[in-house]
């Protein structure tokens, strides 16, 4: 008989700590989420910062080295190097364009490991030069985001088509 109370306290103190670990796993990996979503949000920040600056440097911080990008009538810009490249000679073509807004409205972030997906929208303005009307447009975007070993997150992917 004692035997049995000494397994049934054993079985009961086994399924505690199954228990226990289970409720503080699932709490590390929503904090861990929470940490993950706060990590995109300020890449999103520093997205909306570097668009409006319209700085190349600054756009350029916000890829991975190996990044690849996908817009409309060109062909896929692959690596950090092409794409802030890319962005340079834009801004040497037409020096006096200022980026007046831009927007971006996210839909859904899907986070899977070190990758996340997400998709949405955005709106932005412009203006040719400094006098000139400021043109709007809206578009649709669809990225894939890398965490970095430091969790800080960067774009590694993104694809954007102009709505009409």
């Amino acid at each position: 008989m004692e035997l049995k109370k000494t397994f049934l306290a054993c079985a009961i103190v086994m399924l505690l700590a199954s228990a226990c670990r289970s409720g503080l796993s699932r709490k590390a990996g929503a904090d861990s989420r929470e940490q993950d979503l706060a990590g995109i949000e300020k890449l999103h920040q520093q997205d909306i910062a570097a668009t409006l600056s319209d700085d190349p440097s600054a756009l350029a911080e916000l890829w991975t080295d190996d990044a690849v990008r996908l817009e409309p009538g060109s062909q896929a810009e692959i690596g950090k190097s092409t794409i802030r490249a890319d962005d340079e000679r834009e801004k040497a073509a037409r020096p006096k364009a200022k980026v007046v807004s831009y927007a971006p409205e996210i839909k859904d972030v899907r986070i899977e490991g070190n990758l996340a997906f997400e998709w949405g929208y955005f709106t932005g303005s412009y203006k040719e030069t400094p006098d000139g009307e400021v043109k709007t447009f809206r578009g649709k975007l669809l990225r894939v985001l890398q965490k970095r070993g430091d969790g800080s997150w960067k774009f590694a992917r993104v694809m954007w088509n102009p709505m009409e």
